[in-house]
């Protein structure tokens, strides 16, 4: 990592505020639970803060907390994509991009919910299955805030495409390792439905993912 930029450019300022406002939601939670957001932010115990903090409280997913830990996490993703400009690779450039991103993000998180939500409902499962669900919220948080901070450091230093990659490479690695560990958990809890699982994995995780690669991401590829 190299020296400090300073990006005094007007057309970076649209940028700057995004990073601002990212960092008002982080405030926002630590504001509402200190020592949650604590809790969250030690990767290596993330089963301890799940097992403090899932209750039918925090199984709400609409209660403040969470609904500024789903802004951080749209945010995130944004700003990911914002920071490959970067490194040559132009998926947002300009500003209008970016906020049509953050909306297709939003809209498509909501349907997801609402339809995981009544799904799991008609299946019956959906009792059991809340503390699953709010395990895998809580991971996505995590990542979220490590890859805010890094991508806050990559933007604004001289750091290499290289490291870039190598560093978001390996978040991506501890990532899909953790949601493989709650499929896992899923599996040995629930044995007789795998068959509903199967098409909870298929209908809920892959295609409206591969969904919105093709929407969004591929015509700027």
């Amino acid at each position: 990592m190299g020296e400090w930029i300073y990006r005094n450019s007007a057309d970076q300022d649209w940028i700057s505020l995004i990073f601002f406002i990212n960092l008002l939601f982080v405030f926002g939670m630590i504001n509402l639970d200190p020592t949650r957001v604590k809790r969250l932010l030690r990767f290596y115990a993330s089963d301890i803060y799940v097992s403090k903090h899932v209750n039918e409280k925090n199984l709400n997913f609409l209660s403040p907390f969470n609904l500024l830990s789903v802004f951080v996490v749209l945010n995130t993703l944004c700003l990911f994509f914002l920071s490959l400009s970067k490194f040559e690779l132009p998926i947002i450039e300009f500003a209008f991009e970016y906020y049509y991103l953050f909306f297709v993000c939003l809209v498509f998180i909501g349907i997801r919910y609402v339809f995981v939500w009544f799904t799991m409902k008609q299946m019956g499962v959906l009792r059991n299955l809340k503390p699953l669900l709010f395990k895998s919220f809580s991971h996505h948080t995590q990542f979220a805030l490590f890859l805010f901070l890094f991508i806050f450091l990559s933007y604004y230093t001289t750091i290499s495409k290289l490291v870039f990659l190598s560093v978001f490479s390996l978040l991506a690695v501890l990532w899909f390792q953790y949601q493989f560990r709650i499929l896992f958990s899923l599996f040995r809890r629930q044995p007789q439905d795998v068959l509903y699982i199967i098409i909870y994995l298929c209908t809920l995780k892959l295609i409206p993912w591969y969904w919105f690669y093709i929407v969004t991401i591929e015509p700027r590829l």
